[in-house]
């Protein structure tokens, strides 16, 4: 997911602004030994996972089939039990530029059209720093801090913002061979284990915590359990105090059940089914936004027209939940290197239901699937289409008041001269979410680098 609901931006995968390292870098390449390729089709512009990938995440960042172990010996003896890691073992960086971008608004078909913004440049866009790895034979980490420009402040190389934007800490352990069970700490969402951050792109409001203009989120969390079993089922239940709150005042619970009819990186696939239900959500007809000056996290509409029908006449916040389900049942499947071509792709339906403290209602199901292809691993395309087949929001008195949705498109073409550096080119399409009415389409486009190191 990416984008506010306030502005929905279907953007192209290159341009979204999504977090996606995940658990690709060079870090776990230095690890390991294991080449990113290993784990990935590929890494970008947002990250799959193959099967040996899916392991080695649920594995807490460790090989699949090898334990990680450093012993404590004597200090000061020399008896082959005592290891010294480096600092550049465990970190590092990825960075993302801009060299052209351009875009062209939504707008309200009752006006004239407006002009395309001029093409620009943004060199910094952002960089991410990642800490990753096992720690001890049963706990393993991941983190990452972001330095942004962003939400229309930071320009040129003028960082806007700083995050801790994702934090992952498991603690797993190995009842036979084919087995994991573990628990986690996670700021990621709870698909993550299953296919890291390549969806199908279906539009979904299972976790509202993206901050719109920004690579952060609101503060949340999950707490839970998960575990596979012969390599062939997986299950999650996790805890979520809000989606903009750390306390456990009001909650939602979550989960998740999957089988892997295929298993291995020359075939895989995987069928899942997510829910989520709870009274501690960011409503769906609203979406958050970064304070310029103040850097605090506020609500605004995602829908256009909503807030004039509340009784406040502003925004609904957590605070006006009642109770909101989720669901979104998945398939993502793939192969590797069958001769010089590789595989990955996605297709998911989503289920969404919230009522308000003010008697009002919201209901959506969408659909959306994903594919990318590359050749030789160099040469890539990602292309994706969603909608939404039911939008609407019934206000307190009653009436319910159509969102209209165009079918949403991206396109991206990838280059790749070595793997851990990109070329991207990317295309999309842009909707404007409003009650009753349908705006014209809007679009953008970019050239952008993205390399790790």
């Amino acid at each position: 997911m990416c984008g506010s609901k306030g502005a929905i931006a279907l953007a192209a995968l290159a341009v979204c602004a999504t977090p996606d390292a995940w658990a690709r870098t060079p870090a776990f390449v230095r690890q390991t030994g294991l080449v990113c390729n290993q784990c990935h089709m590929t890494w970008t512009p947002t990250p799959d996972l193959t099967f040996t990938g899916m392991k080695f995440r649920l594995n807490g960042y460790r090989t699949p089939f090898v334990a990680d172990k450093v012993e404590a010996g004597t200090e000061g003896a020399v008896n082959g039990q005592r290891l010294l890691l480096g600092l550049q073992n465990y970190w590092n960086l990825h960075y993302r530029s801009n060299l052209l971008l351009q875009s062209k608004s939504p707008s309200d078909p009752t006006l004239p059209e407006p002009e395309a913004a001029a093409v620009s440049t943004q060199p910094f866009t952002s960089v991410g720093l990642d800490y990753a790895g096992a720690v001890g034979e049963h706990f393993g980490i991941w983190t990452e801090y972001y330095f942004a420009s962003g939400n229309g402040a930071g320009q040129g190389n003028t960082i806007n913002f700083a995050t801790d934007d994702e934090y992952d800490l498991r603690y797993v352990y190995n009842p036979g061979f084919n087995n994991i069970v573990g628990m986690f700490l996670s700021t990621q969402d709870i698909t993550a284990p299953l296919w890291a951050a390549f969806s199908s792109g279906a539009p979904d409001d299972f976790n509202n915590v993206s901050v719109a203009g920004t690579r952060g989120h609101a503060p949340f969390a999950y707490l839970g359990v998960e575990g596979m079993t012969n390599d062939r089922a997986f299950i999650e239940l996790a805890a979520q105090p809000g989606e903009d709150n750390l306390d456990f005042r009001r909650m939602n619970w979550a989960g998740g059940i999957g089988i892997l009819p295929f298993n291995t990186d020359w075939n895989y696939l995987w069928l899942s089914v997510f829910a989520k239900a709870g009274n501690d959500q960011v409503p769906a007809v609203s979406s958050l936004s970064l304070a310029q000056g103040t850097n605090n996290i506020e609500t605004d509409n995602a829908v256009m027209g909503v807030s004039a029908l509340s009784a406040s006449g502003q925004p609904y916040t957590s605070v006006s939940m009642g109770d909101g389900t989720h669901y979104i049942v998945d398939a993502h499947g793939g192969f590797l290197d069958h001769g010089p071509h590789s595989l990955a792709y996605a297709a998911s339906v989503t289920f969404d239901n919230e009522k308000y403290s003010d008697g009002s209602t919201y209901d959506s199901r969408g659909i959306g699937a994903a594919v990318r292809y590359y050749y030789i691993r160099t040469y890539g395309v990602n292309f994706g289409l969603s909608k939404r087949l039911t939008w609407t929001f019934t206000d307190a008195t009653g009436v319910t008041h159509p969102i209209p949705d165009d079918l949403g498109y991206n396109v991206l073409f990838v280059y790749r001269p070595a793997m851990n550096f990109a070329w991207e080119m990317g295309f999309s399409n842009s909707q404007r979410a409003v009650l009753d009415d349908n705006w014209r389409n809007g679009w953008s486009w970019n050239l952008q680098w993205h390399f790790l190191y």
